[in-house]
């Protein structure tokens, strides 16, 4: 008998962007500065009222929804400090291949992420 999954939420509550800066800022001793600029750009915006973020680790997860669901229509987004790169990851459905995988340059992260925003018409 072939069992079917059973999806189980992966539910965080979001973040105020406020909470999200400090935590780049003083927590992670503006290690993250690039993470950082990404949130202080989502903060002067009307983004700030339409998106909900979530940090774990080093990520930022963003999502429409709060609470968020790490694994259904959420952007993954980390920066590698090493490599000077940008890693985008858009999870629509749980138990699927990530809709949109993308790595961008240091200078595109800002560009690309307005970008996706508008793709996706968040």
């Amino acid at each position: 008998m072939n069992a079917k999954k059973k999806y189980q939420p992966c539910n965080v509550k979001a973040q105020s962007w406020d909470f999200i800066e400090n935590r780049y800022t003083e927590d992670w001793y503006g290690e993250h500065k690039n993470l950082l600029e990404l949130v202080r750009h989502i903060k002067n915006s009307d983004l700030k009222d339409r998106l909900f973020g979530s940090t774990s680790m080093d990520k930022l997860v963003i999502s429409i929804y709060d609470p968020i669901d790490y694994r259904k229509e959420a952007l993954h987004i980390t920066f590698d400090l090493q490599g000077r790169t940008w890693n985008f990851e858009y999870i629509s459905k749980p138990f699927q291949t990530s809709e949109f995988v993308r790595t961008y340059d240091e200078v595109k992260g800002i560009e690309k992420f307005d970008n996706f925003i508008n793709m996706i018409k968040w």
